[in-house]
Parts: C-alpha cells; structure tokens; sequence
C-alpha cells in the first residue's frame, strides 16, 4: 500500500528559509554601496543572512544536532569521509575546472586584521550553515524514498542551480557551467553525508575545514 510522504518542513518555512538565501545577492549590493569594500559588504551578508536562518529555522537546527549528538560514531565518521571528500573536490576545483567559490580578498583581511576572525568565519562556518540549512529546505518536498542515489543527485542539481545563480555574477558562462559544475559535486557530496549521518552536522563541520584551509592558503600562505 502506498504511503503519503511526511515533509518535516511546512512549505511556509521552506519559501521563506529559501527567499531569505535568495537575497543575499540583493543584501550585498546594498551593504556595498554603504561600505564600498567588497569582503566587507559580504561579511556583513553572509553573518546577517546566517543569523537569520539559524533562528529562523532554528528547531532544524536543533533536531540535526541532537541526531549527531546521539550518534557521534557516524558523526565523527562521516565528518572525517566529508573533509577528505571536499578537500579532494576543492583540490580538483582549483586546479582544473576554475570555478568560482567564494572567499575574502586577502588584501582586505591583511589591512584590517582585527576583522579576521569575522571574515574567515563568514565565508566558512557560517556559509556551512546556510548552504545546508538552505538545501535541505530545497529538497525537503521530494518524494524519493528509498532510492538514495537519487536525492542525492537531485539535492545536487537543484540546489546547485540555485547556490551559483545566487553568488556568481553573470555575463561569463564559461564561469557558470565551472561553477555550477563544482557545486553539484560539492552539494552531492554534502547529501551524501546527510543521508548516511542523517544529520547535517557533519557536512557543516567538513565544508567549514575545507574553506577555513582555503582561506589560509589564499590569504596568509
């Protein structure tokens, strides 16, 4: 007997978690014009747009944690899986593909160094959460039980469409399809995560690692 699929998200919560990611573009080139410095402008968006999920979707939040916290083995196990994936990923990304991934400019976080910890945590721990938090409202609807690689690949191609529609400028296609290329295996990967961890924790923790190396390569190396 078929039975109806139960969303834990109400579709309210999810427009409104996904129009707030969906601004950030919109944010930012306001907060641009006020600050005139790129890195600062999207700080300031990714902290604001951050503490505005986090809260927002806050019972999420809590029920991912409280799953990982009562299963640190697979936690821990697959937070280990996810940094040596998304490190592979990354590597792969800046050396062939060149596609578009957002951090600080390293000039600005050298010329106001009491800033940094602020910047390296936006462009890493706090875009960990909104990326999860964000794509996991995305595909929270989709009726796809039981086939894993599927959600998986569909987590990936849908919400990559929208993570480089929302941070990379257009006008080069070239940069898009990288772009969007890097994403989906970078989203995949997250879901993969999610669906064995049944957590998002671990993916967060992982993407956090990776892009707070990055940013120390790029800016301090």
């Amino acid at each position: 007997m078929h039975v109806k699929y139960q969303s834990s998200l109400s579709l309210k919560r999810i427009i409104i978690s996904l129009c707030v990611f969906c601004m950030i573009p919109v944010v930012y080139r306001l907060v641009l014009m006020v600050a005139g410095n790129e890195t600062a402008a999207m700080t300031f968006t990714l902290n604001l747009t951050g503490l505005i999920l986090i809260i927002y979707d806050w019972n999420l939040f809590g029920i991912h944690y409280n799953r990982a916290k009562a299963n640190p083995k697979d936690a821990l196990i697959y937070t280990i899986v996810g940094t040596i994936m998304i490190a592979i990923l990354t590597w792969i990304n800046q050396t062939f593909l060149k596609g578009y991934i957002p951090l600080p400019d390293a000039a600005t976080v050298n010329n106001y160094l009491f800033s940094a910890p602020a910047v390296l945590l936006a462009y890493s721990v706090v875009l960990g959460f909104i990326v999860n938090i964000s794509f996991k409202c995305l595909t929270d609807h989709l009726d796809i039980r039981d086939r894993e690689a599927l959600i998986i690949l569909a987590s990936g191609f849908l919400f990559g469409i929208l993570y480089t529609a929302v941070f990379v400028p257009f006008g080069d296609l070239g940069l898009l399809v990288r772009t969007y290329l890097y994403n989906v295996l970078l989203i995949c990967t997250m879901s993969y995560l999610y669906n064995q961890s049944h957590s998002f924790i671990p993916g967060i923790i992982s993407f956090t690692i990776i892009m707070l190396l990055l940013q120390y390569m790029t800016i301090f190396a």
